[in-house]
């Protein structure tokens, strides 16, 4: 049963090739991530050109859809919008939310910038919190290599407790590792965030309390259900009916042993677990050579820098407008004209 089923095929399809010819009952592989992270050069790798772009029902989100051939398997791949977390904010995350809730995905591939690998292993722990069949592909290596970042992918793999791949998409380094983590997919138990114990206690009689089919773990329903996830409240409030004034006591209750927000509780845990993890499997060196972009950006950003180059700009302008613009411009139109 779905969690967010809304019952409608998509609409206002963009189709290229025989895209619109995908065929109704493949094994889906969802790739997740947030924005910026290559998903959309990953899903082409896996598809080759032939896809569809179409509006998420009842949305003006676009999702693309694509056919591939994995060694002797066929999928659909499902190249969703850029999400942080599954507590969604924007109309994209919610999308992208209702894709993996809804979907029923055989493979979620969680699609990551290595570089800024302590920022996205927060959308790991909560996918693996749901229980999804999920894999990491740690992308972007070349740009945290430049950065002088190196990470033990395979004491990170044993860390969290499901495969790990790393890739530089745009040159198809590691892809062949990533096409075999598809076609040999196993579903893992990742690791478990450790929550104090009152959050804990208030979880577990949550889960114990909630009835009906989801397709994520009652674990998640009960997390998402503290930090007031309005949809999955509401959802839950329909198929429990009178018995959900229970759960929202439980809600309540555990609010007032925190002086701060639950979501904020739960993130900090999240956090601490990270940190564990980033310690382990990350070391560090002297920076390799930058691009000029990268050099530029970073001079940009730091004050001591960034505040005189500003200047320097706004200086041209006034150069380019007053000396060019007032002065040889004017002059040369007193003279021709």
């Amino acid at each position: 049963m779905a969690l967010l089923s809304l019952g409608r095929k998509e609409e206002n399809c963009h189709c290229s090739g025989n895209a619109g010819e995908i065929t109704e009952g493949l094994p889906k592989v969802v790739l997740v991530g947030s924005p910026n992270v290559g998903k959309s050069v990953v899903f082409g790798y896996l598809t080759g050109k032939y896809v569809t772009v179409s509006n998420y029902p009842g949305t003006t989100v676009e999702v693309t859809r694509g056919k591939g051939r994995l060694g002797d398997k066929e999928f659909e791949i499902i190249d969703t919008p850029g999400m942080y977390s599954l507590l969604p904010i924007t109309e994209e995350e919610r999308v992208a939310r209702s894709i993996l809730l809804d979907e029923n995905p055989a493979i979620v591939v969680q699609v990551a910038d290595a570089k800024n690998i302590e920022r996205m292993l927060h959308l790991t722990f909560q996918l693996m919190e749901a229980e999804a069949p999920v894999f990491l592909d740690l992308n972007l290596m070349d740009e945290a290599g430049r950065l002088g970042m190196k990470i033990d992918t395979r004491l990170l793999e044993k860390e969290l407790g499901i495969s790990v791949v790393a890739t530089v998409a745009t040159d198809g380094a590691g892809m062949e590792g990533f096409r075999e983590n598809i076609t040999g997919f196993k579903k893992k138990t990742g690791r478990a965030v450790k929550y104090d114990k009152e959050l804990e206690s208030a979880v577990q009689r949550l889960q114990e309390r909630l009835r009906g089919e989801y397709r994520i773990s009652k674990r998640a329903i009960a997390l998402l259900l503290l930090q007031d996830d309005p949809e999955i409240r509401s959802i839950v409030r329909e198929r429990m009916k009178d018995d959900y004034a229970s759960l929202e006591e439980i809600v309540e209750e555990t609010k007032k042993s925190y002086s701060r927000p639950l979501n904020y509780i739960i993130t900090i845990a999240r956090q601490r677990e990270i940190m564990e993890i980033i310690k382990k499997v990350t070391t560090s060196s002297p920076a390799g050579t930058l691009d000029f972009r990268e050099r530029l950006s970073r001079l940009m950003m730091h004050p001591l820098s960034g505040i005189p180059i500003l200047l320097l700009i706004i200086y041209g302008f006034y150069e380019f407008v007053g000396v060019l613009g007032a002065q040889i411009s004017v002059d040369f139109l007193e003279e021709t004209v």
